[in-house]
């Protein structure tokens, strides 16, 4: 790409995307077509590798996965093209953290995380190194890492993300870091969320107020996580319920590579057995039928 004007053009689209895709991700779908327009009409700049990046994970969106980790591949490879340094932490978020393991086990997108957060420190592009620590933390926990090394490194990117205040991953992660303290420390111990836990009810109660459907249903993700292992069905299949509908707000719901679907099949399972209640079965089905 030769045309400064167009060069402008595709760097302002950039940080609108970002932006977007924290704030106001139904924007996002115009935005990254007019990037993949001005790539495929005018050449490719440093920006393109961005463009694409996130053109793949909206395929996500469409469950186009196999289309979506072939256009992310394609923008990692122009990385190094584009000399685009600059971008390899917001394009590894985006790649390894929403798109590669929908179709890789997660544990092989773990280090490339770990990386962007490290490079994004190294080039002063803060926000992003913070979204990749927040997805290499939440995806540690998905895997297993074994617990009591995950609250160490809980407990440093939370005081990381204090410090640079980028508190939308600190509030994301905090749900994370409660039910990890709470399986390391309890023994058969009632679940975190309820009315033993108060920070996790008053970060409820923020997130609510101020309409952060991300967060709370991060709170009802890993809350409903927590309260099937301690066995309290009831409470996870409340919290199931109350984040369904929390979803038909929102654009894209959050599945994790389809964790979400299979916690709640188990409760619903277990539900079922429980009752005796046909509903608690079809509800299983459904749910389990997604994986």
């Amino acid at each position: 790409m030769e045309d400064e004007n167009k060069m402008t053009a595709m760097k302002f689209l950039q940080i609108l995307v970002f932006y977007a895709y924290l704030g106001k991700q139904q924007s996002l779908p115009s935005l990254v077509v007019q990037m993949l327009q001005l790539t495929l009409l005018h050449g490719i700049c440093k920006e393109s590798c961005y463009g694409m990046a996130s053109f793949s994970f909206l395929l996500c969106q469409f469950d186009d996965f196999k289309a979506a980790d072939h256009i992310g591949r394609l923008s990692v490879l122009l990385l190094d093209k584009c000399k685009a340094e600059e971008y390899r932490s917001n394009i590894y978020f985006l790649y390894y953290g929403t798109v590669r393991c929908f179709n890789v086990h997660i544990v092989q997108s773990i280090d490339k995380l770990l990386h962007g957060y490290h490079v994004g420190m190294l080039t002063g592009n803060i926000e992003s190194a913070m979204s990749n620590a927040h997805t290499h933390q939440t995806n540690s926990f998905l895997i297993g890492r074994n617990l009591a090394e995950l609250k160490v490194e809980l407990d440093s990117f939370g005081k990381l993300m204090v410090e640079y205040k980028y508190m939308f991953a600190r509030n994301s992660l905090r749900p994370i870091e409660l039910v990890v303290s709470n399986l390391l420390i309890s023994n058969d111990c009632p679940s975190l969320i309820g009315a033993q836990n108060i920070e996790m009810e008053d970060l409820l109660e923020q997130a609510t107020k101020e309409n952060d459907t991300f967060i709370i249903c991060q709170i009802y993700i890993f809350g409903c996580i927590d309260a099937y292992i301690f066995g309290e069905y009831e409470l996870a299949s409340s919290m199931i319920e109350k984040r369904q509908e929390v979803e038909k707000t929102m654009s894209r719901r959050i599945i994790y590579y389809g964790m979400v679907d299979f916690y709640d099949g188990l409760v619903f399972l277990a539900m079922a057995r429980k009752t005796n209640d046909i509903k608690w079965a079809l509800k299983a089905g459904k749910a389990l039928s997604k994986l």
